[in-house]
């Protein structure tokens, strides 16, 4: 198996793991650190305290979700998910259809250092310095 095809399986585990409120902290470096770039839990969230807050947060306002990986984007040193999830919110029940994509990069060792979250197409690929999908 490639290294990329291994990087974007390590990368679709880790955001499963997450959503689901357990992130597996086995795929993460020691100064792992993930910045949403959009919505109310917007920022910069370093290490396992960093991850365990989102998820509170996240859980706040969401109580179930349901994720699709709709593609995958690789250069020399990034992988990007492009993704559809959909959440239902606690109070009302009423379910949202998020796109957005995480962009990830890798230590060495094949952990995850770092993942930026958008819901803009350009700003994504600004990062992975390409064009918008």
């Amino acid at each position: 198996m490639s290294r990329e095809n291994v990087r974007a399986q390590t990368a679709e585990r880790f955001l499963r793991s997450l959503l689901d409120g357990a992130p597996d902290t086995t795929l993460i470096a020691p100064d792992f650190e993930y910045e949403q770039h959009f919505g109310f839990t917007a920022g910069l969230y370093v290490g396992e305290e960093g991850l365990e807050r989102w998820v509170e947060t996240f859980y706040e306002v969401w109580d179930r979700t349901t994720l699709e990986i709709e593609g995958v984007r690789e250069t020399a040193d990034l992988i990007g998910l492009d993704t559809r999830i959909l959440v239902r919110a606690r109070q009302t029940g009423i379910e949202v259809d998020l796109r957005s994509t995480g962009v990830f990069q890798f230590l060495g060792d094949g952990r995850i250092t770092r993942v930026d979250s958008f819901n803009d197409p350009s700003a994504a690929a600004d990062r992975l310095g390409g064009e918008p999908e």
